[in-house]
């Protein structure tokens, strides 16, 4: 069945951020950021996440965020992006202004246009899970206070060298109140986080792109004006918004750590999502060990193909794949 798609619904999808790559044979690490490499699958997670925008918003609002020197990477999946659309940073200073200079051109056409910015370094196992769980959060929008909120992945794999948002109950509004930020905490302490209720940074951000405008404005007014004043540009050449290192120039190192759109810098709420088999891919560890467990899904799904498999290799979880989780603990 087909899902209608929001005319006012927009999509980022950040593949500019520095990622790891593969583990080839003998430990090798590859140079190709994951995000452009198939992890145990036939499509990158760079493609995968553009095909996810395109189940959320029209293909004219759908805008990537990448780097020139990936350009080899990135040009032949992103064919269906229009030029305008693309943010580049030239250099890798630049990166972190990509996105900022994407929400400030959907901002110039309305503030109450609803952006999702989707990272393309991650993979997930339920695609539809995923999905509902962000239709869930944009129709939950109108009552969030801060008019913008993250997801955060509740799964039965131990997740590996994955980011932690510790959230508590909302004093009003929907979605659960973000406390603060755990980044890639050991083992042992990232078990004790998820038996107090912490869950796993995914990245994703749903929001108003007036409040994500205003938490940009607010941090430096000079950038945000001269990071739209690129967009614009662009949007009347019909050409790619290429960002030069030359525009962070006067900006202290803090403003731009602020305007990384990360938690706990950004004021958000937080929905749960359960069983949506999601890595962030943040390590060679957790890339290799994802890479691992496709391989094991192919075998056995050819076993089961072939007709050899026994009911205890292909039996899956017998309860439902729930979308989203309580949006209060103990409900």
């Amino acid at each position: 069945m087909a899902h209608y798609i929001d005319p006012a619904h927009w999509c980022i999808v950040r593949a500019d951020e520095p990622g790891t790559g593969l583990l080839a044979e003998g430990g090798a690490q590859s140079s190709v950021p994951v995000q452009f490499t198939p992890v145990g699958e036939a499509a990158t997670p760079f493609r995968r996440a553009l095909h996810r925008a395109a189940a959320l918003a029209p293909n004219s609002q759908v805008m990537i965020t990448v780097a020139e020197g990936q350009r080899v990477e990135w040009e032949s999946s992103s064919w269906l992006v229009r030029p305008e659309r693309r943010f580049i940073a030239e250099s890798l200073a630049g990166v972190s202004l990509t996105l900022a200079a994407a929400i400030m051109v959907v901002a110039a056409h309305s503030t109450a246009n609803v952006i999702t910015i989707l990272p393309a370094r991650c993979t997930v196992t339920e695609e539809g899970a995923l999905q509902r769980a962000i239709r869930y959060a944009i129709a939950e929008l109108p009552d969030v206070p801060e008019g913008m909120a993250t997801l955060g992945m509740l799964d039965l794999e131990e997740p590996i060298d994955e980011d932690y948002l510790l959230v508590e109950r909302p004093r009003g509004g929907s979605g659960l109140e973000l406390h603060r930020l755990a980044r890639r905490p050991v083992p042992w302490v990232a078990r004790h986080l998820r038996d107090q209720g912490a869950l796993v940074a995914s990245g994703i951000l749903v929001g108003y792109a007036g409040a994500f405008a205003a938490h940009l404005s607010m941090a430096c007014p000079k950038l945000s004006i001269r990071l739209a004043r690129l967009g614009e540009a662009a949007a009347r050449l019909g050409a790619e918004c290429k960002i030069p290192s030359a525009a962070m120039n006067g900006i202290a190192p803090a403003i731009l750590r602020s305007i990384r759109l990360q938690p706990p810098t950004l004021p958000l709420r937080v929905f749960g999502v359960a069983r949506s088999g999601w890595c962030g891919l943040k390590s060679a560890n957790a890339v290799a060990h994802r890479a691992a467990f496709c391989e094991r899904a192919a075998r056995i799904a050819h076993t089961a193909s072939s007709g050899r498999a026994s009911p205890a290799e292909v039996r899956l979880p017998e309860e439902s794949h729930q979308s989203i989780a309580a949006l209060e603990y103990g409900s």
